[in-house]
């Protein structure tokens, strides 16, 4: 599969890595003269977001066209008060690009290191059941379990971030912890 990653920082490099080395076509999108973010949209299948959730209505706004029947996978936060995923900001600006939400309630490490003791951490995603496929896909190459929490359940993922970031500072574990549903 035709994989664009939109930003090099933590997330998108280590998610990017892991689907180049399951074998997909894996082409970054940043500010930086690494990468076009035109270039590796232009023939993707999958779009991840992990740019700062601040400034992805930008992006949405200024790639809507390119954005249109791609699958994206949106695994920003914002932490501005109101929602952290970013589904509004699709709806309104790039309304036929396919919105999912995963990758945002894990840190990066985990993404890296997916296993704990043998077994693969499970990753919570919100999409339409049309997008199910792709996204699980996505998410089992990156080494980690899907749990779909059904279409529109952004907010709801966006709670399991809050859970997870809440154990991470209490645990004395650090961030490299993760969920399972047993």
């Amino acid at each position: 599969m035709d994989v664009a990653v939109i930003g090099t920082g933590h997330v998108g490099r280590t998610l990017g890595e892991a689907l180049a080395a399951a074998g997909h076509d894996v082409r970054y999108g940043s500010r930086t003269p690494e990468g076009s973010v035109r270039a590796a949209l232009n023939g993707a299948e999958a779009v991840i977001i992990a740019i700062p959730g601040e400034v992805v209505a930008g992006f949405a706004r200024d790639h809507a066209g390119e954005l249109a029947g791609k699958v994206v996978i949106d695994a920003a936060n914002k932490f501005d008060g109101g929602a952290m995923h970013n589904a509004a900001e699709f709806a309104a600006l790039a309304p036929e690009a396919r919105y999912t939400r995963a990758f945002n309630a894990l840190g990066w490490e985990n993404f890296a290191e997916p296993v704990f003791d043998g077994v693969v951490a499970d990753l919570f995603y919100s999409a339409a059941e049309a997008d199910r496929e792709i996204v699980e896909r996505v998410v089992r190459d990156v080494g980690l379990n899907p749990v779909h929490l059904g279409p529109d359940r952004h907010d709801v993922l966006d709670q399991v971030f809050t859970l997870w970031f809440a154990l991470v500072n209490s645990q004395g574990r650090g961030r490299r912890l993760a969920l399972k549903v047993l």
